[in-house]
């Protein structure tokens, strides 16, 4: 039988005074977060991303009160990836315009 000095490894860790308030305020173990965070951020499957305050809450809203988990909005999110990369595309349309303009330009 493993012990749990064989199944994880003992590290030091800094954080702020701040940091280390808000986890004990939340009542989280400091070395579960860190290990959770290390495993979301290695992850083939799992995207991390920042938003406001409001989104976040949105967001929290959604998934305790309409049972959707992540797996759920995936859909969504591969549109709203879709939607920003034609919003790029038109504008690299234009700034392609401009370039042909100049050169045509300075050509004649």
């Amino acid at each position: 039988m493993k012990k749990a000095e064989d199944k994880f490894k003992r590290v030091n860790l800094l954080i702020r005074p701040e940091q280390h308030e808000m986890v004990m305020d939340a009542g989280l173990s400091l070395s579960g977060l860190v290990r959770d965070l290390l495993d979301d951020r290695f992850s083939d499957t799992t995207v991390t991303l920042c938003v406001s305050s409001e989104t976040r809450a949105l967001y929290d809203h959604i998934v305790s009160n309409f049972g959707a988990s992540d797996g759920d909005l995936e859909s969504f999110f591969v549109e709203a990836l879709d939607s920003f990369l034609e919003s790029k595309r038109c504008d690299i349309d234009e700034l392609r315009k401009e370039l042909k303009k100049r050169n045509t330009t300075k050509r004649s």
